[in-house]
């Protein structure tokens, strides 16, 4: 191959990946979100890096702590089995378990902004139900 060739095909190769769109990035769900930012502090409580529920915490409102793998609400466990995103929508599938009982669930979430969101319910007796969620600086 010429000199030339090979100049046109590295410009030709720049270009073209210039033109590609950057790789999206997903939206970071980890961490502790509260249905009143107002009340993280009394909702959850760090030691060290773990984040959990404080004593009474469902008196002050609801909330999750999720990381890559799981979501934790003060009553049931969930592991997180598939994520799909599109646009400004997460849709979760777990497997949730609490002390009386197992389930396999989706949460379908609307992305607010970084630091909001509202979990849109789908269950037909529920329709038009959302909840919303701020992310708690802990």
């Amino acid at each position: 191959m010429s000199a030339r060739r090979t100049a046109r095909l590295c410009a030709l190769l720049a270009c073209t990946g210039a033109l590609l769109p950057s790789q999206a990035k997903a939206f970071d769900l980890n961490g502790a979100w509260a249905t009143n930012a107002d009340q993280c502090s009394k909702i959850f409580v760090k030691k060290g890096n773990q984040i959990s529920f404080a004593r009474f915490s469902d008196e002050f409102g609801g909330g999750f702590v999720a990381d890559d793998k799981a979501i934790r609400g003060s009553a049931a466990h969930c592991v997180i089995k598939s994520r799909k995103e599109i646009g400004d929508s997460i849709e979760l599938r777990a497997l949730c378990a609490s002390d009386i009982m197992t389930s396999a669930i989706e949460l379908h979430l609307k992305i607010v902004d970084q630091d909001n969101i509202s979990r849109i319910f789908t269950d037909p007796d529920m329709t038009g139900m959302q909840l919303s969620y701020s992310r708690c600086a802990m």
